[in-house]
């Protein structure tokens, strides 16, 4: 409900994209990634607008926003890499519990918004020269910035419509309430004194985002009857959850009962998870089997019609959960709700 301007709760997870930046010579910038997606795009802070369609133009369009902040961008040397890339430049551990694992893209799992995050805050930090430990952590103010920055470069830029849950996700991490009536949008950590174990559930299918945006628009645009009243009951369900996280004692099951209640409307009333008619998917099939194995709640993650489901388990069943979804045909992540957003580390 973010990008109709309403109240949302994310939980980042420890998934991740990484960059490395590092200053080149002065002129262009060069954006580089690896296969499967586009390898190579150059960027000339001169130009102002997007003439590419690759993936890279999420980073280019960070760029854009960086110049237009004041950020002189020129002369950068981007590169995407693979966790198992970044393990050896850092070196193994580094006093983490979890190896690194990559963030799945298109998969309804925010990553345009974690690449836009991630460039935001390695080119400003490079470009600025300012000196970041490795492992410190950035202040409220850094971290609302460079969420900014990236909404600006999805929604302003490259005109998806999208709201503003993805990036501040990704920059803060944690779990937050975030009221997106206005921009910057007004964000809010939540520190429940409970464990919150879930299983990403991924379909394996691809996903259009902007192109269910776009149609979920147009309903809201055209105050569709259903659409509208689907809306206004996820709208109430975000706000009890709210309530249930402030909690002293906040009840595990009672969260897994609302995640229930607002998968019922986004697959009866929204029509975003597998009967989508912009995209159908095997959605529902992944949600049933994390039901049907004891998960406590499990609803679609992002825009729907393809791509990831989340379960909330009781601790210790988050590998049977995971069991059930593979048996029925998708890839499962056990994963919890990352203390960090952006991080720094520093390579040779």
């Amino acid at each position: 409900m973010d990008w109709c301007g309403f109240s949302v709760i994310p939980a980042a997870v420890d998934m991740r994209t990484y960059v490395h930046v590092e200053v080149g010579m002065p002129g262009t910038s060069e954006i580089y990634s690896y296969a499967p997606f586009s390898r190579h795009e150059s960027h000339d802070p001169a130009v102002e607008g997007i003439d590419s369609a690759s993936d890279l133009r999420y980073a280019k369009a960070t760029l854009i926003a960086l110049e237009r902040s004041g950020v002189r961008t020129g002369g950068m040397r981007i590169r995407f890499l693979r966790a198992e890339e970044v393990e050896r430049l850092i070196g193994p551990g580094r006093g983490r519990r979890r190896a690194l694992i990559d963030l799945p893209v298109k998969r309804g799992l925010s990553s345009s918004a974690a690449v836009c995050v991630a460039v935001a805050a390695a080119v400003d930090i490079t470009a600025s020269r300012l000196i970041k430990e490795a492992g410190s952590a950035f202040t409220a103010e850094e971290m609302e910035r460079y969420a900014d920055l990236a909404y600006r470069a999805e929604r302003g830029i490259l005109g998806v419509n999208c709201g503003q849950m993805d990036q501040y996700a990704a920059s803060f991490g944690r779990l937050l309430y975030v009221d997106c009536s206005t921009s910057p949008a007004k964000v809010k950590p939540l520190s429940p004194p409970i464990e919150l174990p879930m299983v990403i559930g991924d379909t394996r299918q691809e996903k259009d985002t902007p192109r269910i945006l776009a149609w979920l628009g147009k309903r809201f645009g055209e105050n569709e009857g259903e659409f509208m009243e689907g809306m206004g009951n996820i709208v109430r369900i975000v706000e009890e959850a709210r309530e249930e996280l402030e909690r002293a004692s906040p009840r595990r099951e009672r969260i897994g009962k609302l995640m229930n209640d607002n998968q019922f409307y986004l697959e009866k009333y929204l029509k975003v998870s597998g009967s989508c008619p912009v995209s159908p998917s095997n959605l529902d099939r992944l949600v049933r089997a994390a039901m049907d194995a004891g998960a406590l709640g499990a609803k679609l993650s992002g825009s729907g019609g393809g791509g990831a489901m989340v379960a909330l388990s009781e601790p210790g069943d988050q590998e049977g959960v995971a069991d059930a979804i593979r048996r029925a045909g998708g890839d499962a992540y056990v994963t919890e709700v990352a203390g960090r957003g952006i991080e720094v580390e520093h390579v040779g």
